[in-house]
């Protein structure tokens, strides 16, 4: 009887020994090396601070693209004044050819004052005979071409000459000088208006130079970039 329980008490001992090892076996961590070129999958918990994309956000940056794509696929617009023109008739005819090639065009004038001609002379005396006296020196000192002039504000002044320069007419003045006499020069202004036209070209459709470039009697026309800040009349 002793021997049978001491039997047992061998047996539960060694079942007890032989589990603890197994558990203890079946515990520690097994370290699997991955194969060369293969790539580790990460858990999102294992990430701190992920950045993932809302949905308001994933709009607005589906929204952005449209806009990319819509302001490269658009035809842009360039603005542009052309001018000066100077004869009425001139000016008819470029309308004229815009208009043919579909563009709208913006008329702008502008009127100056500029020089026309200067005048030599001596101002007016107290009356014709005073005046007849002073070109009877001209004729002593045999100076020629001068007149009287018998009308208007300058009323017995004695002319002598209209000349289209400057240069000229100081010339003129220069040597009455040298024989004693001083006249004087007034320059005359007469007004001019030069014409200018606004258009815009899109991209798309460009205009070729000779729409402009073949105007009868007319300096050289310019084309001037310009921003398109006031919007013209849309393309007929």
């Amino acid at each position: 009887m002793r021997s049978l329980f001491l039997l047992l008490v061998v047996v539960n001992i060694s079942y007890l020994v032989w589990g603890v090892a197994f558990s203890e076996k079946a515990d520690t961590p097994k370290v699997i090396t991955l194969p060369t070129g293969v790539q580790k999958l990460t858990l999102l918990s294992e990430i701190e601070d992920v950045d993932v994309p809302t949905e308001k956000q994933s709009d607005k940056k589906a929204s952005s693209i449209k806009e990319d794509v819509k302001e490269q696929t658009m035809p842009s617009r360039s603005c542009y004044s052309l001018g000066p023109i100077l004869d009425d008739d001139n000016l008819k005819k470029l309308e004229q050819k815009f208009k043919q090639n579909g563009v709208t065009t913006k008329l702008k004038s502008i009127t100056d004052k500029e020089p026309k001609s200067y005048w030599v002379y001596f101002p007016p005396e107290k009356s014709l005979e005073d005046a007849k006296a002073v070109v009877n020196q001209l004729r002593i000192a045999e100076v020629d071409d001068y007149f009287i002039v018998r009308k208007g504000e300058h009323t017995h002044a004695i002319s002598m000459g209209l000349y289209n320069s400057y240069s000229r007419a100081k010339y003129r003045l220069s040597k009455l000088k040298k024989l004693g006499f001083n006249a004087k020069v007034e320059t005359r202004y007469h007004d001019v208006t030069r014409h200018w036209l606004d258009f815009q070209e899109i991209s798309t459709n460009p205009l070729e130079d000779n729409v402009w470039n073949k105007l009868d009697n007319e300096s050289p026309l310019q084309k001037i970039a310009r921003p398109c800040v006031d919007p013209l009349p849309s393309n007929s």
